[in-house]
């Protein structure tokens, strides 16, 4: 397709004046008034071009000398350019002081808060390489020409008319239950398989389907901010149910006899703090469900991703009756796909596809049948096994880099997923540690950030999803760095105290 880039006359800027005929200020002085202040605030841009005087003097139903004068004016003040035949045009520059006197009494009060809050907030890295925030994944590993190819082979066919099917493309849900099958032990039909935007729309769509104003559900402690905010969404009332290295403590999810409708959790890599929900507590957990007639929302969110201990299968592959089981390709290929899918019991599924449709939340048709191309070509497993022995390796390094500070930081989470909790070995080793790497330039978040019962709870993330092995590297240099500094401010504060003048 050739594109025409033929130049062509700037068609002049739409311009509505009102003119006041008794008040006694001369027409072309209120024209150039209205014109000044819609330069000044931007409403006309630069390099936008004003009618042409014989235009505007009709439109406004004055004499053309009016128009006339009034450009004149405005040239004179430097704020607009005449250009002869072609025509008057704003000045790339307009005035400074003028412009943003005009704005500041213009701009709305929740602009202006807006504003203010950004430029208190703290300063982000420019560079991504000092960027530790988790959720973070790189399609580097995927070879182009694969890319290519299933785009290619989607554009041989024309998208549907209409949103498409709004529990996703047969073909992808068909080719997604197989790969359920073969890769965590989970049976179900296409028609289980509810196709979304991602994690996030998962959670608010289960949320907006399933739940009621009142109704009480429980979250992991630390846990998944995404599913806090969607159940507050819907008006449910929460319970955060505390975890520690065996996953959520099951026992605490009834309380008072309270029985929560839905609890959200993450069984095979716990966000934010890394561990597995152990064999005996699933079992407490099916059980519990069950016996209290409560439904399990169970994020498996990166479990394409293990690289030590039991690699348990799904929960809902033993209680299909009793769980939904929400999955991403945001680690699997990219998180901008913005792509995802929830597995539920029949009665659910159902629930969830009539409400895409009402809200027409459709998931985009190209990206769909892109991914359905990759999974059915068996080139999104091979590039699973790539980037596994990627990751894999660059868990390793972590491990190695730390394992000779483990008197000083605590190193958790890090048997599976894509980050892990680093912590000092008390409060202020860890609050030295964290106010030394921000004062670097890193970016990460904090283990607080994600707890209501533990407010001072110790330790930061460190996501690796996004890194090659020179970013990587990088980090590590200076996380090292910074704990050997502290650590031999510490040392000599210890040897101070220990020490005593003679007297």
């Amino acid at each position: 397709m050739v594109v025409n880039h033929s130049s062509r006359q700037a068609l002049p800027a739409l311009i509505a004046l009102e003119l006041d005929r008794d008040s006694g200020v001369p027409i072309f002085r209120q024209i150039a008034r209205q014109l000044r202040e819609k330069i000044v605030s931007h409403a006309l841009p630069a390099r936008a071009r004003l009618p042409p005087s014989r235009e505007l003097a009709a439109q406004l139903a004055v004499a053309r000398n009016c128009v006339v004068d009034a450009y004149e004016e405005l040239i004179a003040e430097g704020i607009v350019d005449g250009r002869g035949r072609h025509g008057t045009f704003v000045v790339a520059n307009v005035p400074a002081v003028r412009g943003a006197a005009m704005r500041a009494s213009w701009t709305p009060s929740l602009l202006r808060r807006m504003s203010a809050d950004a430029q208190a907030a703290p300063e982000r890295a420019a560079s991504t390489r000092l960027d530790w925030r988790p959720g973070q994944s790189s399609a580097r590993t995927l070879p182009l020409d694969v890319w290519r190819n299933a785009c290619r082979e989607v554009g041989r066919k024309l998208p549907p008319e209409g949103y498409g099917d709004p529990g996703g493309e047969p073909g992808l849900r068909r080719a997604i239950g197989k790969w359920l099958f073969e890769h965590r032990s989970v049976n179900v039909d296409p028609e289980q398989i509810v196709i979304t935007h991602g994690t996030s729309h998962a959670l608010q769509l289960v949320a907006q389907a399933l739940l009621r104003r009142g109704d009480l559900c429980a979250t992991e402690d630390p846990g998944y901010a995404g599913a806090i905010s969607a159940f507050l969404r819907s008006g449910a009332s929460l319970r955060y149910v505390p975890v520690d290295a065996e996953g959520v403590v099951v026992d605490r999810i009834v309380e008072d006899d309270a029985v929560p409708a839905l609890v959200h959790l993450t069984p095979a890599h716990q966000y934010p703090m890394g561990g597995h929900l152990s064999g005996p507590r699933r079992r407490a957990l099916v059980e519990l469900a069950r016996t209290r007639g409560m439904l399990m929302l169970e994020n498996e969110y990166d479990c394409e991703f293990h690289y030590a201990g039991t690699n348990h299968p799904p929960i809902f592959s033993h209680a299909p009756e009793s769980t939904l089981m929400l999955n991403t390709f945001a680690k699997a290929v990219s998180p901008s796909l913005r792509l995802g899918f929830i597995v539920a019991p029949p009665g659910a599924a159902a629930a969830l596809v009539a409400r895409v449709e009402r809200e027409r939340t459709h998931v985009s048709w190209p990206v769909q049948k892109i991914v359905e191309m990759l999974l059915v070509s068996g080139e999104l497993e091979r590039h699973l096994r790539r980037v596994r022995r990627h990751y894999g390796a660059m868990r390793d390094a972590i491990r190695e880099r730390l394992t000779p500070y483990a008197d000083m930081v605590t190193l958790r989470g890090d048997e599976g997923g894509l980050h892990v909790v680093v912590s000092g070995e008390n409060d202020a080793f860890d609050c030295d540690l964290r106010a030394a790497l921000r004062s670097k330039g890193v970016v990460f978040d904090d283990v607080r950030d994600f707890t209501m019962l533990e407010p001072n709870a110790r330790g930061f993330l460190l996501g690796y999803g996004h890194m090659d092995c020179e970013a990587l590297t990088e980090s590590l240099n200076l996380l090292e760095t910074c704990i050997k500094q502290i650590g031999r401010r510490g040392h000599l504060r210890k040897s101070a105290r220990r020490y005593t003048a003679p007297k």
